[in-house]
């Protein structure tokens, strides 16, 4: 069973360390203890240098984008996975990555539906579980939830794919802020403490349900 685990963190300091490929690991390491066939693989998409769409209609007839390989390959990822997971920082508030990612997808479909509109897109029906995080305490989550989880998981949802929850109150995917930050001396950046024990105990029920959804 093929996961792709997406992180769209695009800090270049962070890259593979960034709390949303840790995140990422988590949900491997937890499939792989409770079966070692699934098959995960972690996208970072601070590694693919994808372009923004030009809305040129090029993929209408290829579903590829004919000026963006990065983009292309993310796709083939997407495409060949039984599920797939998106952990997704607050930047501004959705990173650009997962913009340029979501207006070429959505343009395929449009492009499509134009010419047929009972056709299904490449993603139809794959399971998605998104997880949104910020910089912010744990009082911050309804606003991660209205600002970044659920457009994301509207965007998704227009795509065909079929968005999972983690119950009743977390319809669309889940969310966590942080214990603390504090600036060292000479940096321009902060460093960030995340609880994670209580941090996999809230992905556990999404990661469970879109396995179930499968």
């Amino acid at each position: 069973m093929k996961i792709v685990c997406l992180s769209a963190s695009n800090i270049s300091p962070a890259r593979r360390h960034s709390a949303s490929t840790h995140t990422c690991e988590l949900i491997r390491d937890w499939l792989a203890e409770i079966n070692a066939s699934f098959d995960v693989e972690i996208v970072p998409l601070i590694d693919y240098p994808m372009k923004p769409c030009r809305m040129c209609g090029d993929c209408l007839s290829t579903l590829q984008c004919s000026q963006d390989e990065a983009f292309n390959q993310v796709h083939a990822k997407l495409q060949s996975a039984d599920a797939v997971f998106l952990v997704c920082p607050h930047y501004a508030p959705i990173p650009s990555k997962v913009m340029i990612l979501l207006e070429k997808l959505e343009e395929m479909a449009y492009l499509k539906y134009c010419q047929d509109n009972t056709s299904l897109t490449p993603l139809h029906g794959k399971p998605i579980g998104i997880i949104a995080h910020g910089g912010q305490t744990e009082q911050s989550l309804p606003y991660f939830k209205t600002a970044l989880l659920d457009p994301l998981a509207n965007a998704f949802a227009s795509l065909q794919m079929r968005v999972i929850g983690a119950g009743e109150q977390w319809p669309n995917g889940v969310t966590f802020g942080i214990q603390s930050l504090s600036l060292p001396p000479g940096s321009i950046f902060v460093t960030i403490q995340h609880d994670w024990q209580a941090i996999r105990q809230r992905i556990l029920p999404l990661v469970e349900n879109v396995i179930a959804a499968i």
